[in-house]
């Protein structure tokens, strides 16, 4: 399945702002991204799957209400979704916890996955309630775990589907001070589990009372079953498509049995 990252930089808890930005993001035509990448358009969206970062539209706000979608936002990802025949993973606020939505091709809202781990180090737990429940999904032919951002610390949140998954997509607002850490653990995750991942982290910068704006380098990538960088977007703000087959995971995982042994 071709598989759609994008990396940009939402505007500071402005949803209609942040959806105009996409429209310009995932129109047609495109330039030629990093590495790994081909170049955004239609053809290659249809089918597939596009992923955008955590809350999206409105940054890494502890607004709940500046985060939580109405009926606008959730509207313009039902549409764009049919346009493009693609599934979609978004991070937004749905009933006063961080989620991953993901709309069908069809426009439909199928799953929300709501985040376990809040980030404590930033108060996160103070304005959001966390998730409960691991969740996986069909994308077509992908079996797919997912998570976010602060979820990629904790490997055990992985493993108990890592037998049953192709790829785990985790979509995030990873700050560049710390970005070694995602790069490094986005490739553990995939070696440990022998499945692929898929980061898709924002651009940009973010106000921080009495403090430098936050800023966020991107780096949102694709990983193989064996832990190799097969697209890496770099600091580049667009769109970068390219192939994820879960037959790499499956005949991996058969060839190489790792996950048998691992103890509960």
């Amino acid at each position: 399945m071709q598989v759609t990252l994008v990396q940009f930089a939402p505007v500071w808890e402005d949803r209609a702002a942040s959806r105009a930005r996409l429209e310009v993001l995932l129109a047609p035509t495109g330039a030629a991204g990093p590495r790994g990448a081909t170049p955004h358009s239609t053809a290659a969206l249809e089918p597939g799957w596009i992923i955008l970062p955590e809350m999206a539209l409105s940054g890494f706000t502890p607004c709940v209400a500046a985060a939580t979608w109405d009926a606008a936002d959730y509207d313009f990802f039902s549409a764009l979704a049919q346009a493009k025949n693609s599934w979609i993973t978004v991070g937004a606020a749905r009933e006063g916890r961080n989620v991953a939505l993901l709309f069908d091709p069809k426009g439909t809202l199928v799953s929300a996955y709501a985040k376990r781990h809040l980030f404590s180090h930033s108060g996160e737990q103070l304005h959001y309630q966390a998730g409960q429940e691991r969740a996986t999904c069909r994308i077509g032919d992908l079996r797919v775990g997912q998570a976010i951002c602060y979820d990629l610390r904790f490997p055990y949140h992985f493993w108990p589907d890592a037998a049953e998954v192709d790829v785990f997509c985790v979509i995030a607002a990873w700050p560049a001070r710390r970005s070694e850490h995602w790069k490094t653990l986005l490739r553990a995750r995939a070696i440990e589990n022998q499945a692929w991942v898929v980061g898709v982290n924002r651009r940009g910068s973010e106000p921080v009372d009495g403090a430098s704006p936050l800023e966020y380098s991107g780096d949102s990538c694709v990983i193989d079953p064996l832990g190799r960088v097969v697209l890496d977007s770099g600091s580049t703000e667009g769109s970068f498509t390219c192939e994820v087959d879960p037959e790499a995971a499956r005949s991996w995982r058969l060839g190489f049995p790792a996950l048998r042994d691992r103890l509960e």
